[in-house]
C-alpha cells in the first residue's frame, strides 16, 4: 500500500518526501486498549500526522514572506470521505496557521475502506490533554457530571510535558476517584534512513497545525469510546479567542489554535467524515479567564499545580520549568497570583524586574510591554473604551463564531485580573499610567 507523501513549498519550490515509519513517527499502540482502529481511522490520523510534519517543515521567512504556500499530496484509502470535506480540510487549516494549505488526496490499494463505520453511544466525554493548566482543570470540572473519561494527549521527544501529563492525569484520577483512560499518542518528524527531515534550527517553531493533530487523535478515541462530546482544547478564551497584543502579531504572526471557527470547522469535518451527526466539538471555558478556569481547580489538588507545563520553550530552560518572559508565562504567573498561587518555577522574574533599563530588543521587555498596552485598552484606565470601539480595534471580533458582548466582558475581567497583580510590583507602575 502507498502511504508516501509529499510536501511541496510552493514559494521556494522545494519538496519532501513524507512516510509514517520512516521520517514520520506515529505511535497507534495507545489506541489497543480501547478497540481495533479501521482504515477510516488510519486515514485521519496519517493525514494529521502529515500535515504536522509538513508545517514544521517549511520554515516560515521574515515579515512579507512570513505566510507560507505549502501542498501536500497524501495517500488516502477511504478517498470519497474525504473528497467531501476537502475545501473544509483547507480552510480549517488555513484557519490555524493563516498559511495557503492544498490538499490533494491519492488513492491506495491493498487496503479495504470503512464501511458503516460503529460509533457506539455512550455518556463520557473525550478531553485533550496538553498537560496545561486549562486540560487539567477541565479534566476536573468534567469528572463533577461525569463518571468516567478519556484523557488524549500527543507527545514528541518533549519528556518534561509528557511526564507532566502522566502526573496531572495521575492527579486527578486519584482526587476523583473516576474511571480515567489516559492515552499518550506519540507523533514527531526526524532523519530516518533515506527520508531526511529538517533539523530543529531549519524547522518552523509555531506549530500553528499541532491542534489539528491533536484534534484528531481525540477524534479516533472519541470514536473507539463511544464519546460524542469532545472538548478540544479546554483553553481559556484569552488564549482560544487569541486577540492580537499589537498590530505587530496579526494575520500568521498570531495563533488560533482553539479558536471557536477553527472547532466549529472542525466538528463538520468529523461529522462528515465518520458519519456522525450529533458529535461535539465544544470548549466550556471559552469565556472564562486563564484566572477563571483556575479557580474551578479544588484545594485538594493545588499541590498538582507545580507539575502542570505552560510555557512553549519548558524544554529548553536548565534549572526552572517556565521562562517567566513568553506570554503564556506571563498570563499563568497573572491567573495563578490572582488565587495567591506563587511558585518558584519561573527562570525570570520578569515582574520584579526594572524594564526600563532592560535593552530594547529584550524579548521579555516586548512582551510585557505589549501585554500592558493590550490591558489598559480593556481596563478602561487610560480612557473609556466602548465595545463598538474595541470592535474596531478588534476586527477580529467580528466574528459569526464569536459572541462579541461576552468575548469583551471577558478580556475586560483578564484586565482587572492582571492589574490586581501588577499593583504588587511597584516597577511595573510606570507601564500602567
Amino acid at each position: 500500500m502507498k502511504t508516501t507523501a509529499e510536501v511541496t513549498n510552493l514559494l521556494a519550490n522545494q519538496k519532501f518526501q513524507l512516510e509514517v515509519g520512516q521520517n514520520v513517527s506515529l505511535n497507534l499502540e495507545p489506541y489497543i486498549e480501547l478497540g481495533k482502529i479501521n482504515s477510516l481511522d488510519h486515514d485521519l490520523l496519517r493525514l494529521a500526522a502529515y500535515v504536522f510534519a509538513a508545517d514544521l517543515a517549511v520554515k516560515r521567512c521574515e515579515r512579507e514572506q512570513h505566510l507560507r504556500s505549502i501542498a501536500l499530496e497524501v495517500p488516502i484509502t477511504n478517498i470519497q470521505a474525504f473528497e467531501r470535506v476537502h475545501d473544509l480540510l483547507e480552510q480549517a487549516l488555513s484557519t490555524l496557521s493563516a498559511d495557503n494549505w492544498t490538499l490533494k488526496f491519492t488513492p491506495t490499494t491493498g487496503v479495504s475502506p470503512a464501511h458503516n463505520p460503529q460509533w457506539p453511544k455512550k455518556e463520557n466525554s473525550t478531553l485533550l490533554f496538553s498537560g496545561g493548566l486549562d486540560s487539567f482543570a477541565g479534566a476536573v470540572e468534567l469528572l463533577n457530571s461525569q463518571t468516567a473519561i478519556t484523557l488524549v494527549s500527543h507527545v514528541t521527544h518533549n519528556w518534561p510535558v509528557k511526564t507532566s501529563q502522566a502526573k496531572l492525569a495521575k492527579a486527578v484520577r486519584a482526587f476523583t476517584h473516576r474511571e480515567i483512560q489516559h492515552l499518550q499518542v506519540s507523533v514527531f518528524c526526524r532523519t530516518h534512513g533515506k527520508f531526511p527531515f529538517p533539523a530543529d534550527t531549519d524547522r518552523e517553531d509555531t506549530q500553528r497545525t499541532r491542534s489539528f493533530l491533536f484534534t484528531a487523535l481525540a477524534a479516533v478515541a472519541a470514536r473507539l469510546s463511544g464519546s460524542r462530546r469532545m472538548v478540544v482544547m479546554a483553553e481559556n478564551g484569552q488564549f482560544a479567542i487569541h486577540l492580537p497584543l499589537t498590530e505587530a502579531r496579526i494575520g500568521s504572526f498570531s495563533t488560533h489554535t482553539a479558536h471557536p471557527k477553527f472547532l466549529a470547522e472542525m466538528q463538520e469535518i468529523l461529522r462528515q467524515v465518520f458519519v456522525c451527526n450529533d458529535l461535539e466539538v465544544v470548549n466550556p471555558f471559552v469565556y472564562r479567564t486563564k484566572g477563571e478556569v483556575v479557580a474551578l481547580i479544588p484545594q485538594g489538588l493545588h499541590p498538582s499545580i507545580v507539575d502542570s507545563a505552560s510555557c512553549w520553550r519548558g524544554s529548553r530552560v536548565a534549572t526552572y520549568t517556565h521562562c517567566g518572559a513568553c506570554i503564556p508565562c506571563l498570563c499563568r504567573r497573572i491567573a495563578l497570583e490572582t488565587h495567591g498561587v506563587k511558585l518558584p518555577e519561573f527562570e525570570r522574574d520578569l515582574l520584579s524586574e526594572n524594564i526600563g533599563a532592560l535593552k530594547p530588543d529584550d524579548l521579555g521587555k516586548r512582551n510585557l510591554l505589549d501585554l500592558c498596552q493590550f490591558i489598559m485598552l480593556f481596563s478602561g484606565s487610560r480612557k473609556i473604551v466602548s465595545d463598538q470601539e474595541l470592535c474596531i480595534e478588534f476586527p477580529d471580533l467580528f466574528d459569526t463564531n464569536l459572541d462579541q458582548t461576552k468575548a469583551i466582558q471577558m478580556y475586560r475581567r483578564f484586565a482587572d485580573e492582571a492589574l490586581a497583580v501588577f499593583k504588587a510590583y511597584p516597577k511595573l507602575k510606570v507601564l500602567l499610567k
